[in-house]
């Protein structure tokens, strides 16, 4: 359990109130671990003759670019300079890596008259600044120049190394992206790295690559950010800053504090590292030489899905606006002729009236039409009005998908990994075979290697193929619901209706003024009801 920031007991009075400040800028990193940092800390909070009243730990947080007050809960405690007397890091890298933030903090200790100690100073010993001397603002200021100049190389080797390994193809850290778990495995080249694979858990809530692809679902099938966050708020979803403090090694606890938000949603739904690509901070993917995207993942969606989700965004951002078809209609695309199969337009006609010479030549009204260009010879093209089109195909939606839960189908591209089996089977024989050559460093070099892919293979095997799959997500709605809730005929419905898979052919009247019923046929893909599935599978099993 962590310490009470504040409220400090009446049995410190007299005693120097000591604060352990932890900061690390990857939790992964065992070698300045939290609890190493804090062992040491303890130790010179111990030989100052001080008690503990509060820590400040902040993990995932560079010193290059943060300064102290930038940092969550270690300004809590420089806010408050009136309940504590002594501060104390393991090393003074923990604290700044920057001339300009140690000057900072320097003024703000002198100006408060606070105790700053480093637990491990030059030569491994403590190192306690008093900022009453002006070389000791003289050290300080030089050891805060190696630090800088230290954390500056540091992030520049990070940098090309990351780029190498970009290059590559291979995963070089940062925050694991939602939906996905880093892991390792061998590549094409021979060689081992880091990679990231679709995550998925029993629980539902802590399923981030279903969670993820259970967005996108309600994204194509016409969901705002805002209801999608509520879905995901309501079913417990865990977060992603929760879902990284759950891979971290130790796993760090849970923020209860931490809440989805709209704009977390919008950049999940629009960013490319669903397909598995490499993407910058700022959103962009990273290419190689040849202008293909480089991939660091496994995808959560296939292109086809992909596409349908960016056109439902643009939909959604645009309200539906922009230029249209002049032929364009609410059916368009579902609307078909029953003769050659082609697409219904839209025309105009005016309504017959038997008239007296003069009158009124009738009401101008919508029909939709097929030009009839490819029809057989002799056989011309027809048209039926808009009107009794549209209350059939709203009649006939309803009443055969208007109860059932309106789904949407993401498809997961498959993974083959007999290729990659073989290659390793060849690998392991060929470094069996160099080993029992080899002595010394190179021995355990290829020894080293041999585990590696020996591990990988086994791995593999355990699952060598993973066919391609479609998941039809059940939405929280019904079709019915979905279909009132669009108000009106428009993108939303024929969208609706293509998800759906339906299908209206029109064919030639039987007969004159022959109904819409006579001339449409309403067809539509699977749809299954549970119930009569359920009592069908009882009948079969009961006739086998």
């Amino acid at each position: 359990m962590r310490p009470p920031r504040g409220g400090i007991p009446s049995t410190f009075r007299g005693r120097l109130r000591v604060v352990g400040a932890v900061r690390l800028s990857r939790y992964t990193d065992a070698s300045t671990s939290p609890e190493i940092q804090e062992e040491m800390i303890e130790g010179a909070g111990a030989r100052v003759g001080g008690e503990f009243v509060g820590w400040a730990r902040d993990v995932d947080v560079s010193a290059l670019d943060t300064t102290p007050w930038e940092r969550e809960e270690l300004v809590y405690w420089l806010d408050r300079p009136d309940e504590w007397d002594v501060m104390v890091w393991q090393r003074m890298d923990r604290a700044v890596r920057s001339m300009a933030d140690m000057a900072d903090l320097g003024r703000y200790a002198k100006k408060h008259g606070k105790r700053l100690i480093f637990a491990s100073g030059p030569g491994g010993d403590m190192l306690e600044l008093d900022f009453a001397s002006p070389m000791s603002e003289l050290i300080m200021l030089i050891l805060a120049f190696a630090a800088q100049m230290e954390g500056q190389t540091i992030k520049e080797r990070n940098q090309g190394a990351a780029a190498h390994l970009e290059s590559l193809g291979r995963w070089a850290g940062g925050p694991v992206p939602y939906g996905l778990v880093p892991g390792r495995r061998v590549f094409a080249d021979g060689n081992e790295g880091w990679w990231l694979f679709l995550h998925t858990d029993d629980d539902p809530t802590l399923s981030t690559a279903d969670i993820r692809r259970g967005m996108v679902a309600r994204a194509i099938g016409g969901k705002n950010y805002t209801e999608i966050e509520t879905w995901l708020t309501n079913m417990g979803a865990i977060t992603p800053k929760n879902h990284r403090a759950r891979l971290a090694k130790p796993p760090r606890e849970a923020d209860p504090e931490s809440k989805w938000r709209i704009t977390v949603v919008r950049e999940m739904l629009l960013s490319p590292i669903m397909r598995g690509h490499l993407v910058k901070r700022d959103g962009t993917v990273v290419r190689d030489e040849k202008g293909a995207p480089i991939l660091q993942a496994e995808p959560l969606v296939d292109d086809d899905t992909w596409y349908k989700l960016q056109d439902a965004l643009k939909l959604l951002e645009s309200g539906a606006s922009g230029p249209r078809r002049k032929d364009g209609h609410p059916l368009l695309g579902v609307l078909q002729c029953g003769i050659c199969g082609r697409n219904m337009t839209k025309g105009q006609y005016r309504e017959r009236l038997q008239r007296a010479p003069g009158g009124p030549r009738g009401e101008l009204k919508v029909n939709f039409k097929c030009e009839g260009d490819e029809h057989e010879e002799g056989v011309s093209g027809q048209s039926i009005q808009a009107e009794e089109t549209l209350e059939f195909v709203e009649r006939e939606f309803l009443e055969r998908l208007g109860p059932f839960h309106h789904t949407q189908i993401v498809r997961t591209p498959g993974v083959d990994h007999r290729p990659e089996i073989a290659e390793l089977e060849g690998d392991i024989a060929e470094l069996s075979g160099r080993l029992a050559t080899l002595r010394g460093a190179a021995a355990d070099a290829v020894a080293g290697q041999l585990q590696g892919r020996s591990d990988r293979l086994e791995e593999l095997r355990e699952k060598p193929f993973t066919p391609a799959r479609e998941e039809v997500v059940e939405l929280d709605t019904t079709w019915a619901d979905d279909w009132h809730a669009a108000g009106e005929w428009g993108p939303t419905r024929l969208e609706m209706l293509k998800s759906a898979g339906v299908v209206v052919k029109c064919y030639p009247p039987p007969r004159w003024r022959a109904p819409a019923e006579e001339r449409l046929k309403f067809l539509i893909g699977t749809h299954v009801d549970p119930v009569q599935d359920a009592l069908d599978d009882v009948a079969f099993q009961e006739g086998s």
